[in-house]
Formats: C-alpha cells, structure tokens, sequence
C-alpha cells in the first residue's frame, strides 16, 4: 500500500495490460459458467406434450404466427394473448395445461371457456410456472382451442412453452420441474440468511465491524431476493409486491456500495450519500406502493435504472480509488469487482429484451454477488492482517530502537549513579575522618601545647585516633563482605585491646555466613558502637570479662549484646558523651541502643534492621 507521503506513480502499459487481461479472464469465467450452467434439456414428457404453432392474438383480432425465439414467445405490449391448438383424442380423462416460465398473471380460456388455476391464489408463480388442469366437460374430441393470457408490468409480455397433455403424463414431470426450479431460489435464501448472521457474528470485532454490517446489509437483500423469486409466500397486491422487490433491490446495492467503499484503502467516501440516496428511493418506493394501479413501467424502469447505475457509480469509484492507491496490488480485486455493473447491466437489459442467457443470468448474477460479498470480506480480512503484521514489524523495530536507547540512557545512569556512589563513599570517608580521627589529632595537639598536660592523657588520645583510623580502614576492606566476616574481623582488636587491659573476650556469633551484608558506612557505625562499649568496660566495670553475643532476630535483622561482669558504683554512675554518641549512631543505621546496669554488670544491646 503506497504511504501517505509517498509519489504517486503513475501506471505503465504493463500495469494497464495486466489489468485489462485481468477483467478479461474474470468476465470470461462468470459468463462462460453462466453459458455452461444454461437450463438443461427440457424433460422428453414436456416435449412431447409441448403445443407448436403458436400464434399471438392482435387487438383487432387478427393473429400472427410467432416463431419461438430460443422457445420464448414475446408479445409486443404489456399484455398478450398467445393461442394454439392441441389435438384430445380421450376427452374423457381430462387435460392439463402447463407453463413453465411466463412473465405474469396468466389465465387460460379452452374453447371460449376460462379455466381456473390449479395452484393456491397466492401463488404469483412466474418462475414456478402455473398449472391448469382442464375438466373433461370443456373438452372436445379433435382440436382444441387453448388461449393464455399474459400481463407484464412494464415492457414485454411472454411466455417460454406451452405445454398441454393428461394428467397422468405431466403431474409427476410438473412437479420434478418446480423442485428443480424452487431449488435454485432455496439455496440463495438459505445461503443468505447464515451468511448475514456470520457476519453479524463477526461485527463484534472492532475492526471488522463496519465491512460485517454493509456485508450483512447485502446478504440479508439477497436471502430476501430468494424468498422474493420462489414467489409463493407473497399473497399481498401488486404494487406491494413490486415494492417489496425494489426494497430488496436497494438493499442488496446499498450494502455493496457500503462494501466496495471499504474494499480499497483508504476512508469511506460515500457513506452520507448512500444513506441520503437510500432513505430518497425508500421513500419514493414506499410511496408508489400505495398507488392502487401501481406506476408506470417508464417510472418504474426509471427508478430501478437509477438505482443500479448510482451503485455501479460508486462501486466504480470505490475500485478506481484502489487503483491509484496501488495498481498491481489492487488489479485482481478491481477485475473481479467489475463483476457488479456487468451482471447488473446484464439484469437491466433483461428487464427490457427477453433472451435465455439474460434469463439465466439474473439467478445466476445474485450467487455471483454474494460470492463477491464473501470475496471482499476475505480480502478485508487480508488487508487488516497483513496491517496488523506491518503493524507489529514496525511495533518492533521501534520497541528495539526505543530498547536500545533506553540500554544507552541506562548504561549513562550507570556511570553517573557509579560516580555519584563514588562520590558519596569519598565524602563519608572525609566526615568520618573529620569527626573521628580529625577531632583526636586535634585534641592530641592541643595537649602537646600544654605542657601541663600528663604524658599518658596524650598517649591515651593518640591510642584513640590509631583505633578509629583501624576501625575505619576495617570498614572499607569489608566491602563485599557479609556483617559475620566484618563483625569477625572486630573480634581480633577487641580481643588485643581486652588482653592488655587484663580481661578476656566471650564471643559468640551465630550468623549465618552470607546471612547479612550492609555497605562500609554502616559497618563502621557499628564499629564505633562497639568499639565504645569496649572501652567503657576497660575504663569503668571493673570486671575481668566483657561477653560478644551476636544473633539474628525474627524479622531478618541482627542484634548484638556487649556485657562486662563489672560492679560499677552507682553513687558515680552518670550517662556521658559517649552513651549519647552510641545511641545516635544506632539510630543512624535504623537500630535501636538499649543500655542496662546491675549487680552483675553492665549491658547494652544493639538491634540493627534488615536492610
């Protein structure tokens, strides 16, 4: 399908040869078919019982011997008289008189006398033919007289035989014939009630939605076409009848105006004229069906010629639209959809000249529509899958371009989130620095300036500093590490700082190795936490044991309890600097810092979250 901002291109000579051997081929196919499927040989019961020479009765009551034109018999008015002679040698057993195809309202007179059809009233009959069967009393030995009376609404009257012979000879081939004949019409009205209600089904599908209702528009005129030719269940007055088929007429276009719009690419663009042309001929058609003679055949004719030429004008259009579009993607739909102004211009001759193939076309044509119907709905198909697969190709193709941006703009996020972590890292180590380190050093040189200053105060103070520059450098060579691995690594310094001061180390670690693992900034929180609780029991228990127990708790945390055996004075005891210090850092990591003291020592207990 040519892009919306693509050149338009302009047909070679092979396109337009390949078009036009296209139509070619598909005209030859539909009519050649319609010649191969012609009415079969008439039965040897008919032929035998058919009357010759018939001759058509003139208004001034002159006759003139007609020679039956592929065996139809045209009148040259709207009504006609046809007259023949057939030979009764048993009078006594009765005649019947058949025709099988005429235009309409026959009636029948043997010798002066008129004979009642045999059928119900309401048969309009037509294509199924009407049958008399003529009492022995209106009979004769000899020659018989037979007239049958044919009216037509518009154009020419006609007849195809007529066929007369004893009941016992024509009642079974009479009825054979009309099974034959009903079958056709049958077929049609089934066919088109299950191919509308298949479309209806598939309306329920957005994107089928609009092509099922103009294709179910179409099917439902032509199931009503079938019930409308078998001719039977009409029992209503002309006018209505004529009516009747004139809806369907409108009804079966209209739908296949609605088709061919959406056949081609591109938007509907007759979808307001062939609502406002529809609702004009409904009217006008409704209106003259209540005119008690009926209308002319000139209007008649009229109305139906315009009919069927707005739709082919308009199918026309639909399909040259899809030529310029694309010219050999489009040239096998637009050959097969010529299809619909050659069969109903073929129709519309019918309605005026009289000749088999006319004849046999028009039945023939509607299954051709409804073919065409079926066709366009597969190719509707066709084109919204293929859609949907360029669709989903482009889809695609811009989800790997959009991916692929997207993999850049990461591996960017990546980088500048790398450096940032970076960044941070560098400004927690120069805090931590500042805050610990930094501020021992500083207290180191202020009492260096004292001189008043006691050797092991100044001692003491760079101790301090050398622990937090350990415990800093621990924190960063714990990067990767589990908290158990970290937390093991404390063990040695605490164990050394413990010794030296005469007490010994209790630990127990009951983690699970690769249990926990937090980043260097919280580890070395958790270092300083310890690390003062250590000192305190150095400084101020008084004990010989300080107990290291680490657990993990119910909700995927961990908790340690730091305790000494110690017996301070509670006289003394007081909460200083560095009990505050601990309890910020256990908030800073989202723990908690509980502090208990007794008789038998002094504990803290530090619950850090999972993270």
């Amino acid at each position: 399908m040519r892009a919306p901002d693509a050149p338009l291109m302009l047909p070679t000579r092979a396109d337009t040869v390949r078009l036009i051997v296209w139509v070619l081929a598909v005209q030859a196919l539909f009519w050649g078919l319609g010649l191969v499927v012609r009415p079969s040989a008439p039965d040897p019961a008919f032929e035998r019982s058919r009357v010759s020479d018939i001759v058509l009765q003139n208004a001034d009551g002159t006759q003139t011997p007609l020679d039956g034109r592929a065996n139809y018999y045209l009148g040259t008015e709207r009504e006609a008289t046809f007259i023949g002679i057939v030979e009764v040698a048993r009078p006594e057993r009765g005649l019947v008189v058949f025709v099988p195809r005429y235009n309409r309202f026959a009636s029948l007179t043997v010798n002066g006398e008129t004979v009642p059809s045999s059928d119900a009233p309401s048969w309009r009959a037509n294509r199924m033919g009407i049958k008399w069967v003529v009492p022995a009393q209106l009979l004769q030995q000899g020659p018989n007289q037979l007239a049958v009376t044919i009216q037509r609404e518009c154009c020419k009257a006609y007849l195809a035989r007529l066929i007369a012979g004893p009941p016992e000879a024509l009642d079974v081939p009479i009825q054979q014939w009309r099974m034959q004949s009903v079958i056709p019409s049958f077929g049609l009205m089934v066919l088109g009630i299950f191919a509308a209600i298949g479309c209806l089904m598939v309306s329920r599908s957005p994107a089928y939605r609009t092509i099922a209702f103009a294709a179910a528009l179409a099917f439902t005129g032509m199931a009503l076409s079938g019930l409308w030719a078998i001719d039977i269940l009409t029992p209503s007055s002309e006018p209505v009848y004529v009516a009747a088929g004139q809806m369907i007429l409108l009804a079966t276009f209209a739908g296949l105006v609605a088709l061919a719009d959406r056949w081609f690419p591109g938007e509907p663009r007759f979808d307001r004229p062939l609502v406002i042309a529809s609702l004009v001929f409904a009217a006008v058609i409704i209106t003259c069906s209540f005119v008690s003679d009926g209308v002319t055949p000139l209007f008649r004719n009229i109305l139906e010629g315009a009919i069927v030429v707005l739709a082919n004008f308009a199918v026309i259009a639909s399909l040259k639209r899809g030529l310029v579009a694309d010219r050999r993607l489009w040239t096998p739909d637009a050959a097969v959809l010529l299809l619909v102004p050659a069969i109903s211009i073929a129709d519309l001759i019918a309605a005026i000249r009289i000749n088999p193939l006319a004849l046999n076309s028009a039945p023939l044509g509607v299954l051709g529509l409804a073919i065409l119907l079926m066709l366009g709905i597969v190719r509707r198909g066709q084109m919204l899958s293929q859609r949907l697969e360029d669709a989903n190709t482009l889809l695609d193709a811009r989800i790997a371009q959009k991916e692929a941006e997207l993999e850049v703009t990461a591996e960017r996020l990546r980088v500048v989130e790398a450096e940032a972590a970076v960044q941070r890292e560098r400004s927690r180590i120069m805090r931590d620095m500042h805050d610990g380190m930094g501020g021992q050093l500083l207290s180191v040189l202020m009492l260096s300036r004292d001189e008043s200053a006691p050797r092991a105060t100044i001692t003491q103070t760079v101790e301090q500093a050398i622990d937090d520059l350990r415990l800093l450098i621990d924190s960063l060579d714990s990067v990767g590490d589990s908290l158990d691995i970290a937390l093991g690594q404390f063990r040695e310094r605490a164990e050394t700082k413990l010794r030296a001061a005469g007490m010994r180390l209790v630990w127990s670690n009951r983690l699970e190795s690769g249990a926990i693992s937090l980043p260097p900034g919280p580890i070395l929180t958790i270092y300083r936490i310890m690390q003062e609780a250590i000192n305190n029991a150095v400084r101020h228990s008084g004990g010989s044991m300080v107990s290291i127990a680490i657990n993990p708790d119910d909700a995927g945390g961990v908790v340690i309890i730091i305790a000494d055996d110690g017996k301070p004075d509670p006289a003394t005891w007081r909460k200083g600097r560095g009990l505050e210090n601990m309890e910020r850092r256990a908030a800073e990591v989202g723990g908690s810092f509980v502090l208990e003291t007794g008789a038998e020592g002094t504990s803290i207990t530090i619950t850090i979250p999972k993270v």
